[in-house]
């Protein structure tokens, strides 16, 4: 495609664009209204806002790199505005900035010295500017907002040879999957609030959701087949009596689930939603003791190297007593060790696996693989947790989530599956201290208390680049390097290539790092029993059972675990009494019903969902009562490969 080459394309790939559907799927965050332009005498201090004006001088100041360049524009009658630009000297050598050029400009204006200007604003010749209602574009891949709407609009070049969608006789009155593409990214002008653009947009969610529903129709029919019966339960029993604490009563409960899944003879696909740190390992480890005791493998898979080799730790540790172990496969593992667990998982010498994707590759060969067990399922794609499942016959396949979903809204997303629920925390866990705190005064001490008595700190912010509001990795990584320079702060983000996160995660749980800056990237699968405190930046613009998650990031041993939520001076007053719900409840399925219940419906045009599941479009609180009726209405109409592909995180990965 114009105006990506193979260095470009190969930061967009490790972002996960990897085609023109992931381009067309990347909609706008938010739009601007170019309708029209102020005079620049009605310009306020602070507002955004479009003016128009001729360029009467370009002058510079400085020297080098550095050099500022500040451009004086006039309009009709008379009104000056200056627009400065920082270490910006290429600006002298553009010829559309030669006076007498009319320019039109977008920025915040501001009064310095009695004159009007704005600083590096928006601006291009009057003759390239088309009014009408704007798509503004997060950025990724280290690609600007602007550079990401030129690749987004070529990618809608090609829409001419895009296929009509089965799913087309559903919506006689709205726009086709093509139009509704095209009205996302280019809107007509009425915007985001105009009837075309709100049935456009109901259109994809739909077509999103029903693309799912029919993967899981698919893969339910697959799951009834024939496996071995498994009554023995002698070896788990024998971990039982190893335990420091007896199974709590939610924990019984789904472990005799799965001894009674195990005795059927076809194969179990059940889905364990544990709440955090309600103790889904221990029911693993009796899992996988089961498949072992009856002359099969067991292989567990995570969605990261950090966690799987805290897995495998934990597991080592519950099954010394036994004389059994675990090893570990990822993608860092040595050329002459991955050999070896190759060759002992062939032979059925190694009774027991745990790893990342790497345990799905193709030169990976099992004995007698029995039960498959995906943590953090929903890190994987459908396909994906089911492909470990294909490595043997009759493969039983226990799914785990800490993600917290109403037991109706998972029996619908998890249609495939048999559901199993744990709630409650295990003997000595203490519940997370969590407060809503408006001042930071206090703040830093009680960081430093933490950091003093060898505990370590998150501190999520919502944005990667530098914001103007100062909550973005960048600009807390600087500030918190200067107030705590002995902590080793260091910043986590999705952008960063793997082998840098798990650097970065690796540092963080060894200490070398004990103040970690991310974005909401350790949400799950991260486990750092150190870790005393979490800060969490502009807490009312997430889900409460988002916040729930981050929280279940401290307090994962007997000490205390504190989480600090820091909403914005813009918050309203019904989102803080939102948080207020976090300080009392601990548990993530009440909060989970509760975020139904409070987010409602919602405006989703024009606001970037997060990706819940691997979604691109659908939101499960926003969209529950949305995802219900497809279930139980789900048409027969199959969609084709091609959709599936263009859907791809229904698919394959979403980490």
């Amino acid at each position: 495609m114009n105006g990506i080459g193979p260095a470009i394309a190969a930061r967009l790939r490790k972002s996960g664009m990897n085609c023109i559907g992931d381009l067309l799927l990347h909609l706008p965050k938010r739009y601007l209204d170019d309708r029209q332009s102020v005079a620049m005498r009605d310009l306020r201090e602070g507002d955004e806002a479009r003016t128009r004006g001729r360029v009467v001088d370009v002058e510079a100041y400085g020297r080098g790199p550095r050099r500022q360049v500040t451009v004086s524009l006039m309009d009709d009658d008379g009104s000056m505005l200056q627009l400065r630009f920082f270490h910006s000297p290429f600006l002298l050598r553009d010829a559309r900035l030669s006076p007498g050029r009319w320019l039109s400009v977008r920025g915040k204006p501001e009064w310095w010295q009695g004159r009007c200007q704005m600083l590096h604003p928006e601006w291009m010749p009057v003759e390239s500017f088309h009014a009408g209602w704007r798509p503004v574009y997060a950025s990724l891949a280290g690609l600007g907002s602007a550079r990401m709407a030129r690749l987004v609009h070529a990618a809608i070049g090609l829409l001419v040879s895009a296929e009509h969608s089965p799913f087309d006789v559903l919506f006689p009155e709205h726009p086709t999957l093509r139009q509704a593409l095209r009205l996302l990214h280019t809107p007509d002008d009425a915007g985001p609030e105009g009837p075309l653009m709100q049935q456009a947009f109901e259109r994809l969610r739909i077509e999103e959701l029903l693309s799912y529903l029919h993967l899981m129709r698919r893969m339910r029919i697959q799951a009834r087949v024939d496996a071995e019966v498994w009554r023995d339960t002698s070896l788990s029993h024998a971990l039982l009596d190893t335990l420091p604490f007896p199974l709590t009563a939610a924990q019984q409960t789904v472990w005799q689930e799965i001894c009674a899944d195990a005795a059927l003879g076809t194969r179990m696909h059940r889905l364990l939603q544990g709440d955090v740190g309600a103790g889904k390992t221990w029911v693993a480890a009796l899992a996988m003791l089961l498949a072992v005791h009856h002359g099969s493998q067991a292989a567990l898979m995570a969605p990261t190297s950090v966690l799987a080799g805290q897995h495998a730790e934990t597991l080592n540790v519950l099954f010394a007593p036994l004389g059994k172990r675990v090893e570990l496969l990822t993608g860092a593992t040595k050329a002459a060790t991955r050999k070896k667990l190759l060759a002992g998982l062939a032979d059925g010498s190694i009774e027991m696996l745990v790893g990342t994707h790497a345990l799905i590759s193709e030169d990976v060969r099992y004995h007698r693989l029995g039960l498959a067990i995906v943590d953090e399922q929903h890190r994987f794609g459908v396909r994906q947790r089911w492909e470990l499942t294909e490595r043997g016959e009759g493969v039983h396949l226990l799914a785990m989530t800490a993600t917290p979903i109403p037991r109706s809204l998972a029996l619908s997303l998890y249609g495939d599956m048999d559901l199993s629920l744990m709630r409650g925390m295990p003997p000595g866990r203490k519940p997370v201290d969590t407060r809503v705190v408006a001042s930071r005064g206090k703040l830093a001490e009680g960081m430093q208390r933490v950091l003093d008595d060898a505990g370590r700190i998150y501190w999520i912010v919502p944005r990667i680049d530098e914001d103007e509001d100062g909550a973005s990795v960048e600009q807390r990584v600087t500030g918190l390097k200067e107030r705590f320079p002995d902590a080793g702060v260091m910043a986590l983000h999705g952008r960063m290539k793997a082998t840098e996160k798990e650097q970065v995660l690796s540092a963080f749980a060894s200490g070398a790092c004990r103040l970690l800056v991310s974005t909401t990237v350790v949400e799950v699968g991260v486990n750092v029993p150190e870790a005393r405190l979490i800060v969490i930046e502009e807490a009312e613009n997430y889900g409460l059972a988002q916040l729930h998650q981050l929280r279940g990031r401290v307090g994962r041993d007997s000490a205390q675990g504190y989480c600090v939520l820091l909403p914005s001076s813009e918050a309203s007053k019904t989102a803080l009494q939102r948080l207020q719900h976090m300080s009392g409840c601990h548990d993530g399925l009440e909060l989970a019903e509760l975020d139904l219940k409070l987010r409602g419906a919602g405006d989703a045009v024009g606001a970037r969902q997060s990706g819940d599941m691997g979604f691109r479009l659908i939101d499960v609180s926003r969209d529950a009562a949305l995802i219900r009726y497809w279930h139980e209405h789900l048409p027969d109409i199959e969609p084709t490969e091609a959709m599936l592909r263009f859907w791809r995180p229904l698919a394959e990965s979403v980490d």
